[in-house]
């Protein structure tokens, strides 16, 4: 146990020891930038519109594979076995089309979102580059690395609005 203790104290000293030498610290939450910016909510609300449709289909589906299951439960136990496999070759049918309908809709926001970080990461790291120089900040910190930090010392808005900026 104080071994545990001692090797996870190494640990945080090297981990904070270049936060320790660093005269002027500064965080962000990039996250946060990127989804806040207008090309995040523009996809956002995009993907939202191009998939509503294969969406209402998913709802769809899966009311009617609720109604297999409880018709099974309710009627199951007087159902013919004839009925009983034709009703579950029917929910089984549906369960195939829910998940390849939900598997495609996944690769859609998957590539949506990978396309949108290959057009805002290299702006992102424009951005934080300049702030870094701009405001003389030795060490810029994730957000969500960080127990405290003054309101001032957080760049994320300033991230967000430079985005916006960006073309």
């Amino acid at each position: 146990m104080r071994s545990l203790f001692t090797g996870l104290g190494l640990a945080a000293a090297m981990v904070l020891s270049p936060l320790a030498h660093a005269n002027n610290v500064a965080v962000a939450d990039s996250q946060a930038a990127v989804l806040a910016s207008n090309v995040a909510k523009q996809t956002i609300e995009g993907l939202n519109t191009s998939l509503k449709s294969q969406r209402d289909r998913l709802e769809q589906l899966r009311k009617e594979i609720t109604g297999f299951q409880e018709r099974f439960q309710k009627d199951g136990s007087v159902m013919s076995d004839k009925d009983k496999q034709a009703l579950q070759t029917q929910a089984q049918s549906k369960l195939n089309e829910y998940n390849s309908t939900a598997e495609g809709v996944q690769r859609r926001i998957e590539e949506a979102q990978s396309n949108m970080l290959k057009t805002l990461m290299p702006k992102l790291e424009g951005i934080i580059e300049d702030l870094r120089k701009e405001g003389n900040y030795d060490v810029i910190v994730e957000k969500k690395y960080v127990i405290w930090a003054a309101p001032t010392a957080d760049l994320t808005k300033k991230i967000t609005d430079r985005l916006n900026a960006a073309k």
